[in-house]
């Protein structure tokens, strides 16, 4: 297999605007109660239906007391229930209340309106690539767990 091209300064710059696009973006969203955090637990449930804190905390890299904290939070706004498990009473599950679901339908209008006006220059065909691509980025952040340097946790 042939190494990686060096990424160009142009291409660097590219990117860099797009970042800083979303992260405006990001910060002139309608529900700006909720901190990136409680928003990517309520996408968790919202896509992975409820689940057990351990299960959640996993599949967003945070600490357990990180994730304690956000279940709190989101529980007191509203957001998110707790409930026991149904055959394992030590576990506690987390679901999404009326307003947690309200909440991720509106996250999930929002990030397709973001996606639809980044990609709206391009053709269907290059629509297409961009998106298989992005799918593909996810797994190559390392969690700091495993030697790398992206955490849900860390500012």
């Amino acid at each position: 297999m042939q190494a990686p091209a060096s990424v160009s300064e142009n291409e660097i710059t590219s990117l860099m605007r797009l970042v800083h696009l979303i992260e405006a973006a990001n910060q002139d969203r309608p529900s700006s109660d909720l901190d990136l955090r409680a928003r990517m637990v309520i996408q968790d449930l919202g896509l992975a239906g409820p689940a057990s804190l351990v299960d959640v905390r996993g599949r967003l890299n945070v600490t357990p007391s990180t994730m304690t904290s956000l279940a709190d939070r989101l529980q007191r706004g509203g957001y998110v229930r707790r409930q026991p498990h149904p055959t394992n009473r030590r576990i506690t599950m987390l679901e999404l209340t009326a307003k947690g679901k309200r909440a991720f339908s509106g996250e999930m209008e929002f990030y397709r309106n973001l996606i639809d006006q980044v990609l709206r220059p391009l053709g269907d065909d290059a629509r297409h690539v961009v998106l298989r691509a992005l799918a593909k980025l996810p797994g190559a952040f390392v969690p700091a767990a495993r030697g790398g340097a992206v955490r849900a946790d860390q500012d």
